[in-house]
């Protein structure tokens, strides 16, 4: 193979390589959007894109099949999605079983794998100083940081919610806490 050819295969094996990598890191990427007038709105957990389908039949369609359901009402139900390092709540208000894959839907989740980051390079294990140059608007509440916050719509005050926030243990992000909110308030 002559030194030219062996050049351009090496190049396009590395931007294969490049692509896969970009794909992977996605995977695992968390996105959210603020609002100072409206709800915010969790765009993307990895694949799982809780705006368009927010069920747990759609959650274990990407994550796989959870490591635990615990029902925690008539309502509602807790999954936990080990192997990804993802736990959720979901809730039925339509009828039926709070834990019926197609009708439960996403209220809250939480990111607490290694893997986890932030459309802005925020991972788990990041130090105190990165999540502030990445979210300079970000606000300490207790042992957590608002990166991403919403409005409240509903109710008294319409106050104020965190719709993404990390969680801290000491100087550094332990879990991303998403509130999701498809069940309705």
């Amino acid at each position: 193979m002559s030194r030219r050819l062996t050049a351009v295969a090496l190049g396009a094996l590395a931007l294969c390589g490049a692509s896969a990598q970009g794909a992977l890191a996605e995977e695992f990427q968390i996105e959210a959007v603020g609002s100072k007038r409206s709800l915010g709105k969790v765009t993307a957990i990895g694949d799982f894109h809780p705006r368009s389908d927010p069920t747990l039949q759609a959650a274990t369609g990407v994550f796989g099949p959870p490591t635990k359901i615990v029902p925690t009402s008539d309502v509602s139900c807790r999954v936990l999605y080990g192997a990804v390092g993802l736990r959720f709540s979901f809730v039925n208000l339509g009828g039926g079983a709070g834990c019926d894959p197609a009708l439960t839907k996403s209220q809250v989740a939480r990111a607490y794998d290694a893997r986890w980051h932030t459309g802005k390079g925020l991972q788990i294990f990041d130090r105190l100083g990165k999540l502030r140059r990445l979210y300079p608007g970000a606000t300490r509440h207790g042992r957590s940081w608002w990166l991403v916050r919403g409005r409240n719509i509903y109710g008294v005050g319409q106050r104020p919610y965190p719709v993404l926030r990390a969680t801290m243990n000491g100087r550094r992000v332990n879990s991303f806490a998403l509130q999701i909110g498809a069940a309705g308030e």
